[in-house]
């Protein structure tokens, strides 16, 4: 298994992508970079202050869009540093281009927030 800068796993084939991002019962912030790109490296402290504080409530990958264009295209991503949170196979928020901490920190948090609300709905439902 490669490790990324961020920290996170190296996601390296599409089926790999189905399976850690799309096929993932948790939420998993995938992280879309290439090693020429600038801002993707400026981006990278940031990734990895939210992979520290979430650990235990996200997942964090990272995709080079040189090796898997196939992935990025499929995921509309046409600008790096892009940054999806997905849960279930659904994007909930994507942020493209390099953020502050905050901006990442607060998506995240309304995410996390919103999928527990689902879970919340789901299991209102069954009682």
């Amino acid at each position: 298994m490669a490790v990324a800068k961020t920290g996170g796993k190296v996601l390296e084939s599409v089926e790999e992508f189905k399976k850690t991002v799309l096929d993932s019962n948790g939420p998993v912030l995938v992280f879309f970079t290439a090693p020429w790109c600038g801002p993707c490296r400026l981006s990278v402290p940031v990734v990895k202050d939210v992979m520290k504080e979430f650990s235990s409530r996200l997942r964090v990958v990272e995709v080079c869009t040189d090796d898997l264009p196939e992935v990025a295209a499929d995921a509309n991503v046409v600008s790096i540093p892009t940054i999806q949170i997905y849960s279930r196979g659904e994007v909930m928020d994507t942020i493209v281009g390099c953020v502050a901490k905050s901006v990442l920190f607060s998506s995240v948090e309304k995410v996390l927030e919103d999928i527990a609300l689902r879970v919340g709905d789901v299991g209102s439902e069954k009682s």
